[in-house]
């Protein structure tokens, strides 16, 4: 698990190694269980701290039932049960895009989380980066 010294289960990452992580610990395949991450959350109109009560309750909801899944079951899933969608970047109209969405990030993720309302992010490994939650159904063009 590293050459970090251990202290009671945690590694304690050695700081000669300068904070690069091995291949092996980073590489990540569809086997992979999904993880949600609020880290993005863009602020405004489609925040989740926009939401009201029933919003936020299926959003835990959606989540906690995806929580076990594997990517690769995601996939596989359809896009308004448990699974998602696939979308262009230049879809997304009613919000500003974060300038961190770069050329190589150019296809957002949609997956439903209360009846068909969306949370739109991006996946990076194995993490989904959730960007907004559109309660309102109006952050791009519904087809």
């Amino acid at each position: 698990m590293g050459s970090g010294r251990k202290r009671k289960n945690i590694v304690v990452p050695d700081k000669k190694k300068g904070g690069r992580f091995d291949a092996k610990e980073t590489a990540s395949t569809d086997d992979d269980p999904i993880l949600f991450s609020f880290e993005r959350i863009q602020s405004g109109q489609y925040c989740f701290s926009g939401l009201d009560d029933d919003h936020k309750v299926a959003a835990a909801d959606a989540i906690f039932k995806r929580r076990q899944l594997r990517w690769s079951e995601l996939k596989q899933a359809g896009r308004h049960a448990l699974g998602f969608e696939k979308m262009p970047v230049s879809q997304i109209k009613r919000a500003p895009v974060p300038k961190f969405i770069t050329e190589d990030k150019q296809t957002l993720l949609v997956c439903r989380y209360k009846g068909l309302a969306p949370m739109v992010g991006y996946r990076v490994r194995q993490i989904f980066y959730i960007l907004w939650f559109d309660h309102s159904m109006n952050l791009y063009d519904h087809e």
